[in-house]
């Protein structure tokens, strides 16, 4: 499979211009394809600028701005094109998820910069974009139709504000791997490519195999990264969680989210991942009480997405969000898990935490396996959350797993245990 790079980008920035002949550039190096996401820098809720001219010192010997060295670095030059003023890129944003959404979206995208910064197109006027179309998407009246309508209003993100949220300041914004790099050079992005195939070539969790689960749940496998002393976060339970493994810890999570059906997490795990963060399982569930979520967060998007609460709670998140109630005043996690079997048909099963929630799960023999990434540091502190936390097992409960995988790669170590099924049955 390809290595897929999103990238922020909106027609209208020059250094976008440069972005898309740099990514073609890249494309005839690498097996690699980019997937370009609209972010429009001007929305009509936002002012249009007008820049006023830097003044000119008369004893200062001129320089290159950022844009030259980068033009120069490439070996760029710009087309001398007089091109539309104050053009906002909406509709042509929205012309571009259309055809994304019937296979064509690089080439339509490709043919919009063409005429904007070769031709000095306005790109974003009707019945240019259908011109432009023409050979490219196939039913150019549904093409009118899904932009005159905003049918895919929710993929274009506008500036300031939701950009920001998003990790997004600059356009364009290559996400290679875990890593974001923007406005940069051709060697740059170049360098961060072969790093990402690299890690992507490495053969850890490349072919899980699980055991046939039980009749009645999910096969199911924890997995976090903790510190040498066991815990769970560098910063405080408000913060990111997803700082303390490294790229290589991030993609082999990827695997794991890959090979499952759907994962679970508890609330406050996902108010401290970032917005950006979409799993790859399919199916993504949430635990939560209150309702209290980000319901904006890329976890609810592109899947079946699910918040699981006990019937005592009144929640109401909308937005293709369903609920699944199961307990009275507390989740009744076993019957949670024959709910998933029996009617979503999940086989496989990943929980990423938190401690509280791992917690709940081990001491109910929900837990089949435990994936573990131990990074290379010290966090101490009482209160702070480890692997699984709730309340102790006694001597005689505890619970034994067995080794079945373990891999150090570079400061870390990646470890894989299994409990067995007698173990579960006592």
């Amino acid at each position: 499979m390809k290595l897929t790079i999103p990238v922020a980008h909106d027609f209208i920035c020059p250094w976008c211009w440069v972005g898309i002949l740099q990514a073609k550039r890249l494309e005839l190096e690498f097996d690699i394809v980019f997937d370009w996401l609209g972010y429009e820098l001007f929305p009509e809720e936002l002012e249009w600028p007008d820049y006023a001219k830097s003044a000119v010192l008369p004893n200062k010997p001129q320089t290159l701005s950022r844009f030259e060295f980068l033009l120069n670095a490439d070996g760029i030059e710009m087309p001398k094109v007089p091109r539309p003023k104050k053009m906002r890129t909406y509709n042509a944003h929205q012309a571009a998820e259309y055809a994304k959404s019937v296979g064509v979206g690089n080439q339509l995208i490709e043919e919009f910069y063409k005429a904007l910064w070769l031709r000095g197109e306005n790109i974003n006027e009707i019945d240019t974009i259908l011109k432009l179309a023409e050979g490219i998407v196939a039913d150019l009246n549904a093409l009118r139709v899904a932009v005159e309508t905003k049918q895919f209003k929710d993929k274009v993100v506008g500036f300031d504000d939701e950009a920001y949220s998003k990790g997004v300041y600059n356009v364009p914004t290559f996400f290679i791997g875990s890593e974001r790099y923007a406005e940069q050079p051709l060697s740059v992005l170049r360098t961060a490519i072969k790093g990402e195939l690299e890690k992507t070539n490495l053969d850890v969790y490349t072919d899980l195999e699980f055991p046939t689960p039980a009749e009645k749940r999910p096969y199911a496998y924890i997995n976090m990264v903790t510190t040498i002393d066991g815990k769970i976060l560098s910063g405080s339970r408000d913060e990111s969680v997803l700082d303390l493994g490294s790229s290589t810890d991030h993609l082999l999570m990827k695997r794991l989210e890959q090979s499952a059906d759907a994962i679970i997490i508890g609330a406050q795990t996902l108010r401290a991942c970032p917005g950006t963060w979409k799993p790859a399982a399919p199916i993504r569930l949430v635990v939560s009480k209150s309702g209290n979520l980000p319901f904006d967060s890329g976890f609810f998007q592109g899947g079946d997405s699910y918040v699981v609460a006990p019937f005592s709670s009144d929640i109401q998140p909308g937005n293709g969000v369903h609920v699944m109630h199961c307990g009275d005043d507390e989740v009744d996690f076993p019957r949670l898990f024959e709910r998933l079997r029996s009617e979503l048909g999940i086989e496989k099963l990943l929980i990423l935490g938190g401690s509280e929630l791992n917690a709940q799960l081990i001491r109910a023999n929900l837990v089949d396996e435990l994936f573990i990434t131990i990074a290379p540091r010290v966090k101490l502190g009482r209160d702070v959350p480890t692997y699984a936390d709730g309340e102790a097992l006694a001597r005689e409960s505890l619970q034994q797993y067995n080794l079945v995988e373990s891999h150090t790669i570079s400061n870390e170590i990646f470890i894989r245990y299994r409990r067995d099924r007698s173990e579960i049955a006592k």
